[in-house]
C-alpha cells in the first residue's frame, strides 16, 4: 500500500473529483452530507474557525497493489478499516473527512478528503507527513498482509508524464547497465547507446568530481533524484566492486603460469600510492575527459585515518 498526500486551499474542485459519479463509490462521509458541492461549502465553513490555516484541505490516495485486487474487490469494509487506522497513525481525527473508492484503474485505491481545521478550529498537523505516511503505510501494509510493490519496477510506463517518463527510463538503464560496467567509460557507453547523456558536476575550485547528472528526451537529473543507489559516490563504489570481481574471476580462468603476470600488472606502483591503471583500462595515459577522471580518482583515492580524541602521551 502507497499512501500520496496533497494539501490544497479549496475543497471544492477535490470534493467534486473524488466524487465523481462514473468511477467512485462514497465508503463514509462524517461532518458534511447532501451533494459533492454542498459538501464542499460545508468543509469551507468549519474552516473559518481557524483563519491562519493556509492549505485547509487535507487529501490522501490510498493505493493498493493489483495483487490485492482480488481481495480488495468487493470488500469496502476491509478498504474503509484501512482507511481508519491510516487516519488514526496519521492524527487525523475529530474532523470532517470524506472516504471514496475508485473503481477506474487497474489497482484498488481509495481516497481520504479531510479538513485540517478540526471540529474544534484547532489545526491538524502535517509536520513530517511524508515520512510518517510512509512509515504508517508499511505498518498497515504489514498488519493487512498486504502486497509489498517494489515501487518503480512497477509503474504504469503508459501513464507516466514525459517528465516522470524521462526520469524512469534512466532509471530503467542504470538498473540494468551498472551491473556490468567496470567503468565510467563503460557506463557512459552503454547509457549513450539508450539516448542517455551522463555529465559530471565539477567544483570550479578544487576540479573534484562532486556529483553526476543524467539527461535524456530534454529533461535532466541527479543521480540522487534518480534513486538514492544511483548518487555518484554509490555508483562510484558499485564501479569499484564489479571491477575487483572481474578482476578476480580473469585471474581464476587463466591458467598458473598467467597467474604471476596477472599478479604482477595489478601490484602496487613503487610509490605506494595506487594500482597499475593499465589493466583495468588497456592504457597508461590518460586523457582530461571528466570521465576518465573520475575513473582516476577512483582507483587513486586512499581512506584518510581517523582522527583520534583524547590525549596522547
Amino acid at each position: 500500500m502507497i499512501g500520496k498526500q496533497t494539501k490544497g486551499t479549496s475543497f471544492s474542485g477535490c470534493v467534486c473529483y473524488v466524487l465523481k459519479e462514473e468511477k467512485s463509490k462514497l465508503l463514509e462521509a462524517v461532518g458534511v452530507e447532501g451533494t459533492p458541492e454542498q459538501m464542499a461549502e460545508q468543509f469551507e465553513l468549519q474552516s473559518l474557525l481557524n483563519d491562519k490555516v493556509k492549505n485547509i484541505v487535507g487529501h490522501t490516495s490510498l493505493n493498493f497493489s493489483p495483487e490485492d485486487g482480488d481481495r480488495l474487490k468487493h470488500d469496502d469494509a476491509l478498504m474503509l478499516q484501512i482507511a481508519h487506522d491510516y487516519m488514526k497513525l496519521m492524527g487525523i481525527l475529530n474532523t470532517q473527512y470524506i472516504v471514496a473508492r475508485h473503481i477506474d484503474r487497474e489497482h484498488p485505491h481509495c481516497h481520504i478528503v479531510f479538513n485540517r481545521v478540526d471540529n474544534d478550529g484547532k489545526t491538524i498537523s502535517d509536520k513530517n507527513d511524508f515520512r510518517r505516511n510512509e512509515k504508517v503505510c508499511k505498518m498497515l501494509t504489514a498488519k493487512y498482509r498486504l502486497h509489498f510493490a517494489n515501487g518503480k519496477d512497477h509503474i504504469n510506463e503508459e501513464r507516466l508524464r514525459p517528465y516522470d517518463r524521462a526520469k524512469h527510463e534512466i532509471y530503467k538503464a542504470l538498473k540494468e547497465e551498472l551491473p556490468n560496467a567496470r567503468s565510467w567509460n563503460e557506463l557512459k557507453d552503454a547509457l549513450t547507446d539508450r539516448d542517455i547523456d551522463m555529465k559530471f558536476k565539477v567544483s570550479r575550485t578544487t576540479r573534484e568530481i562532486q556529483g553526476v547528472k543524467f539527461e535524456y528526451g530534454g529533461f535532466s537529473f541527479s543521480g540522487s533524484k534518480v534513486g538514492r543507489e544511483f548518487s555518484y559516490l554509490n555508483i562510484d563504489n558499485r564501479l569499484e566492486e564489479n571491477a575487483c570481481a572481474s578482476l578476480f574471476d580473469s585471474v581464476k580462468q587463466k591458467p598458473k603460469h598467467e597467474e604471476t603476470e596477472v599478479q604482477q600488472s595489478v601490484s602496487h606502483s613503487d610509490d605506494g600510492t595506487g594500482i597499475s591503471l593499465g589493466l583495468l583500462n588497456g592504457e597508461s595515459s590518460y586523457d582530461t575527459t571528466a570521465a576518465e577522471e573520475a575513473e582516476f580518482n577512483r582507483l587513486m583515492k586512499k581512506k584518510k585515518a581517523k582522527r583520534k580524541r583524547g590525549f596522547h602521551l
